[in-house]
């Protein structure tokens, strides 16, 4: 991955971005000959998604303050140069607008890059000697496939309501560009679903709940050995408390692509809601090497989760607040297990301090009736209550879930 940046980022600076292509890459850095492009050129896009992780995990982190950002847009194997300056001042903004930018290239079609993961079965072919090779397929699919990879960067948060309904609009895309591809319609459900349990309260919970069913449904029709589409069936199925098929779905899904972090997060979840602790814990160092590779933001909040309902309240916040530290979300679940396992391991004065941020931050956020949602069984949002309670905090419920975790 460090040739790889160095190759692409010098090739750029040199001003031949336009040749910055899959097979001078396998040539180049690789040291592959022109008879093995076809069958490696795989290879190049796994390792790009790799290294564009990578640098969106380190600007998130020790490179904040870096001057100059260095990013590998999707659907492009040239890298990107901002100044560091602007995103100091208002990351937030910046990533918004990152977004933003990626989803217009992908949707008027600019991205050629493929995933490796969504595509893995697509035949494969090059496109004229002069060009970069690219599957095969239409150009709607590739629309649709880079659609569906911005979408997954959107989601999460997963119950930031600010995210999910621009991700379900990139998944509805990706849909309309391609609707005998399944991928779209895997992403809208978990989105929808997602959405029924943040909303449960409000009449909009059922309609999303049958719209997810019936894309997740399709999305099965469509590729039923496809990792994202048991994953998305398996999260509808626990959101309808069918928590056996859902355990069981999202297993068979982690086994077909045990890589990919975002299944993995969805398993994490269904783990964690169906009680499911000691697999958690079991995992543990799996899931760092995946957050690791990835980003990704659900691993170490579940993992301090588990050690919460596991009695482990100092390994809870060790958990907790590492995330914290690389960069993961701080938001009302994550403050209120940070401040429940202080109070449970007799740091009441933190617990007080996290109480009065909680109280100030996420007055009405809903968090025993979500978490009553949520978990399969009432005891450990019994045992989480307690300590939030005893902290200081005098919960509410109702309103939405519009806080990102």
């Amino acid at each position: 991955m460090r040739a790889f940046l160095s190759y692409v980022v010098t090739e750029a600076l040199a001003g031949r971005t336009d040749e910055i292509r899959a097979k001078t890459i396998a040539m180049d850095v690789y040291g592959y000959s022109a008879d093995d492009l076809t069958k490696r050129e795989g290879v190049v896009r796994v390792d790009a998604g790799r290294v564009r992780r990578k640098l969106k995990a380190y600007y998130g982190g020790d490179g904040e303050a870096d001057p100059v950002v260095i990013s590998l847009p999707v659907g492009s194997y040239a890298p990107e140069f901002t100044l560091g300056s602007s995103q100091a001042q208002n990351p937030q903004g910046i990533r918004r607008s990152a977004l933003v930018i990626a989803f217009f290239l992908a949707l008027i079609g600019l991205g050629i890059w493929v995933s490796g993961y969504y595509s893995k079965n697509e035949p494969r072919s090059a496109v004229g000697r002069g060009q970069s090779a690219i599957y095969d397929v239409s150009p709607a699919r590739v629309e649709a496939i880079n659609l569906c990879s911005a979408g997954r960067d959107v989601m999460f948060p997963v119950v930031d309501l600010s995210r999910l309904q621009p991700a379900l609009l990139i998944f509805e895309t990706a849909i309309e560009r391609d609707p005998l591809f399944f991928c779209g319609y895997a992403g809208a459900a978990q989105v929808e679903t997602m959405l029924a349990i943040l909303l449960f309260f409000e009449p909009d919970a059922e309609k999303y709940l049958k719209s997810a069913d019936e894309k997740s449904a399709h999305a099965m029709d469509i590729a039923p050995d496809e990792a994202w589409a048991l994953s998305a069936r398996a999260w509808l199925e626990f959101a309808l408390g069918n928590y056996d098929r859902a355990s069981a779905l999202s297993r068979r899904a982690v086994d077909l692509a045990p890589t990919d972090p975002h299944v993995a997060e969805f398993d994490a979840l269904i783990s964690l809601y169906t009680l499911n602790f000691e697999r958690i814990l079991a995992q543990s160092e799996w899931y760092e090497e995946l957050a690791e590779r990835s980003g990704g933001l659900v691993f170490g909040n579940v993992l301090g989760s588990a050690h919460f309902h596991t009695g482990d309240y100092a390994a809870a916040i060790r958990t907790y607040e590492d995330t914290i530290e690389r960069g993961g979300p701080f938001g009302p679940i994550s403050a209120a297990y940070l401040m429940a396992a202080h109070w449970n391991n007799g740091e009441q004065v933190e617990a007080q301090r996290l109480a009065n941020v909680y109280q100030k931050t996420w007055p009405g956020f809903p968090l025993e009736a979500l978490k009553r949602r949520v978990f399969k069984e009432s005891q450990p949002v019994d045992a989480l209550i307690a300590g939030v309670r005893a902290a200081g905090v005098p919960l509410i419920d109702g309103g939405t879930a519009r806080e990102s975790d």
